[in-house]
């Protein structure tokens, strides 16, 4: 079996426990346990959906923030023409 392989057959154990305890918990007035652990079953991910969503908006924030802008393209399109004419001077010695 290839460590791919293993990766794989690790994270469906894994969603497939988590997914397993999910639905007991959430299920769990019904099958005996606290009704409160229905509630957080629905909390939990609601709140990790909302700090998710907000990372990313965090993340696409900073990297518009620290991105510098491009450089128009006059000035874009002058570099390269001179670069063209330093490259063939030095090609021309």
């Amino acid at each position: 079996m290839s460590r791919d392989q293993t990766y794989g057959g690790l994270i469906f154990a894994a969603a497939l426990a988590i997914a397993v305890i999910y639905v007991i918990v959430f299920f769990a007035p019904y099958l005996g346990f606290p009704a409160s652990w229905s509630w957080w079953a629905v909390a939990v991910p609601m709140f990790l959906l909302v700090i998710a969503a907000l990372a990313i908006c965090m993340w696409i924030g900073w990297t518009m923030l620290t991105t510098p802008p491009p450089m128009p393209i006059e000035t874009e399109l002058t570099a390269e023409t001179e670069t063209e004419k330093e490259t063939e001077k030095t090609d021309e010695k």
